[in-house]
């Protein structure tokens, strides 16, 4: 891609759409793959496939849910009316989800193009810095990702936003565009609450290129300048709509229960040398991985000295170079400013970083590689063609390492397999990639990996699922150790206790199994399949009363399963209370009326009530 110098004026006018059909073609040949990608067991189902308020798509109660709580704790109501609507239009079926991603990225990548380009008035950074959000591997996550849909939908907002502030700033600071400004960035913070910094990433760009204030190097001389001061105040309505968003995201997380405390001082450095690997995979997108483990104990201390040293010296030598090359300045705290949100001061996970937060970040980056190269080669032809050249060179092979990393999010299986290659064994992608086996059925493999997973810790989770992988194997003593373990780690998860009780009872132990059922329903009493379960127990022991009240139960929670009725009504008729069972041998059939067996029982049933209120047998 060549790089002209700063005359952009003097670019033609088809080179702008040249430039959008690059990028959708550069998109389109590096995420198409992803259309034949299905569904992730990893957050996939618990943001859209599997759950209830999003799957069956839009609705009243589902739109309200949004807005009040959201999935694994997080609030990002927009994001998820994104989810219901594309369950409304493609239902489950992955390829449109993909489809719609893929879309709201191209969108993205040729909106930041426009408005850099309206932004500094040249054409060829603007294009490069656009290109780069495109292609570039690190942003393969946040789009082939379904549950990232927060990623490229926050990201056309934030763009949005940006052209919504150019317009106030450019063409008449009036009310009604701060208002459209105001509105465009609170529908961004309600995509994801990392857009939390924008208010103050505006302050950079009335910097540059803007210059609002300051020097104008590099930007369009304004009509007027304002202070800093006056500047600052201009955002005060923005920075209240961060506010509120995050106390908004702390309560929805405070009320799910999934802020992860750790200690200070690990948090504080993983929040200087994430900055750097971040740096490092930018500019060298090699092991990039679905999960990045923080090293047991935190990081080294040379690790955290050496990189508050790095990110101390960057910092210095862009506002010492200000004046000069005010682009590396913008860059920089775009960069650190817009990812301040996920450094893990506040940590939701166990991760030390990913690679969907750069999503933003990278942006700045761009800009002061963009531009300072620009700058480089304004005055010399060799230097121009020299940088069209590497420009190309780059994207080739950036674009290369982007469509190879795409293929590693296809499925469970790949997407840990890799992350397990490139960051060595640690117990997130051992279990991970164990449940993946698991769900696959190769079970060998899956029991293999939930040991390693135990050499690094354990959790109930974990102990619950190696538990199941071992009863299906039918080796239901080992597996009961680990149903136990796995409830004294967690004493309010009712999974564990039915598991224990269903291997109990496959084992003969029915009093202990009948217990450890009665305490699963007591902790969660809207599971039909342990009300079924723990009846077939009371019913051998002869408790009849009590085994009807769970079949009853079970029916009231699905009433939709032949099966429960006809328990139901056997039991119905050892208790000799022959209408009801009649009753429920009749919905049995209406559920299944190609059942002959269901049929002879209720025609056996209806000729035990005939006999015993002595009326003839009807003949045939």
């Amino acid at each position: 891609m060549p790089v002209p110098g700063p005359a952009a004026h003097r670019d033609p006018p088809w080179a702008a759409w040249a430039v959008a059909g690059f990028l959708v073609a550069t998109i389109a040949i590096i995420y198409g793959q992803s259309l034949w990608f299905g569904f992730l067991a990893h957050d996939d189902t618990s943001f859209v496939s599997g759950n209830p308020l999003v799957a069956p798509g839009l609705s009243v109660a589902g739109v309200a849910a949004a807005f009040v709580s959201g999935p694994m704790g997080q609030w990002h109501p927009l994001s998820v009316i994104s989810h219901m609507l594309d369950c409304q239009i493609f239902g489950l079926d992955a390829r449109g989800h993909h489809l719609t991603n893929l879309v709201l990225h191209a969108a993205t990548s040729i909106g930041l193009f426009l408005v850099l380009r309206s932004m500094t008035g040249e054409m060829w950074p603007s294009a490069l810095v656009a290109t780069l959000l495109a292609i570039h591997p690190q942003h393969v996550e946040s789009v082939a990702w379904i549950s990232e849909r927060r990623d490229v939908l926050s990201g056309l907002f934030f763009v949005l936003t940006l052209a919504a502030y150019l317009g106030y700033v450019r063409h008449g600071r009036t009310l009604g565009r701060y208002l459209l400004l105001a509105l465009v960035f609170a529908l961004g913070l309600m995509s994801k609450a990392t857009l939390v910094t924008v208010p103050l990433l505006l302050l950079l760009l009335d910097y540059w290129p803007l210059a609002r204030f300051g020097s104008p190097a590099g930007g369009r001389e304004p009509a007027e300048r304002k202070s800093l001061w006056w500047l600052a105040v201009e955002k005060l309505p923005l920075l209240a709509l961060s506010v509120a968003d995050c106390v908004l995201t702390v309560v929805t997380q405070n009320a799910s229960d999934t802020v992860n405390e750790r200690h200070l001082t690990e948090r504080l450095g993983t929040a200087l040398v994430a900055p750097v690997e971040y740096l490092r995979l930018a500019f060298w997108p090699a092991g990039l991985a679905g999960f990045y483990p923080i090293p047991v104990g935190g990081f080294p201390a040379w690790r955290v000295v050496c990189s508050l040293a790095l990110l101390t010296a960057v910092t210095i030598a862009v506002v010492v170079w200000r004046r000069r090359s005010p682009y590396l300045l913008v860059g920089w705290f775009w960069f650190l400013g817009t990812l301040v949100p996920m450094l893990g001061l506040i940590t939701i996970a166990e991760h030390a970083m990913a690679d969907r937060y750069m999503y933003l970040p990278q942006i700045g980056l761009s800009i002061a590689v963009a531009w300072g190269a620009a700058r480089l080669a304004a005055n010399s032809e060799a230097r121009r063609y020299t940088l069209a050249m590497c420009s190309g060179l780059a994207i080739v092979l950036l674009a290369s390492c982007a469509v190879v990393q795409t293929t590693h999010w296809h499925d469970d299986q790949k997407l840990w397999a890799h992350s397990l290659e490139v960051t060595g064994s640690n117990f997130h992608v051992e279990v991970a990639l164990a449940d993946a086996l698991h769900h696959a059925g190769r079970l060998d493999e899956a029991v293999e990996h939930y040991h390693r997973a135990l050499d690094w810790g354990s959790s109930s989770k974990l102990m619950n699922n190696l538990g199941i992988a071992l009863a299906r194997q039918k080796k239901l003593t080992e597996a009961i150790p680990y149903f136990r373990r796995a409830i004294e780690l967690d004493l309010l998860a009712a999974g564990p206790r039915a598991n224990l009780a269903q291997a109990l009872g496959a084992q003969g132990h029915a009093d202990e199994a009948i217990e450890q059922y009665l305490s699963a329903i007591e902790l969660d009493p809207n599971v039909g399949l342990w009300h079924f379960n723990v009846a077939g127990l009371l019913a051998r022991q002869g408790r009849l009363d009590d085994a009807i009240a769970h079949l009853r139960q079970t029916i009231e929670l699905d009433p939709t399963r032949a099966i429960v009725h006809a328990e139901l009504a056997a039991l119905l008729v050892r208790g000799d209370r022959i209408d009801e069972a009649i009753d429920q041998y009749r919905r049995a059939v209406e559920l299944e009326p190609r059942d002959t067996r269901l049929r002879q029982a209720l025609d056996q049933v209806v000729a035990i009530r005939r006999s015993k209120s002595g009326l003839p047998k009807p003949e045939n």
